[in-house]
């Protein structure tokens, strides 16, 4: 899928691809409830890498006890 953002709309906004970007990865696992992996994997970044950006954006980290058991799973923990 290809999004395209018009040039004179992003600069209004302020914002460039790789922030705007970044805030559809946020909106959706905000408001979509995609695992952070994948919306690491979005902005080619790791799921921690991910969690850092939600952080340094105010954003709390949707992190369960399901989403612990899959991790303790996946890494043979």
């Amino acid at each position: 899928m290809k999004i395209e953002l018009d040039d004179a709309l992003m600069q209004k906004v302020g914002v460039d691809g790789k922030e705007a970007l970044e805030l559809l990865a946020i909106a959706l696992y905000k408001y979509k409830g995609i695992h952070g992996s994948l919306a690491g994997k979005l902005i080619g970044k790791s799921e921690f890498e991910f969690h850092q950006l939600l952080s340094r954006a105010g954003e709390t980290v949707n992190y369960g006890v399901d989403d612990l058991v899959d991790d303790m799973r996946n890494h043979d923990l």
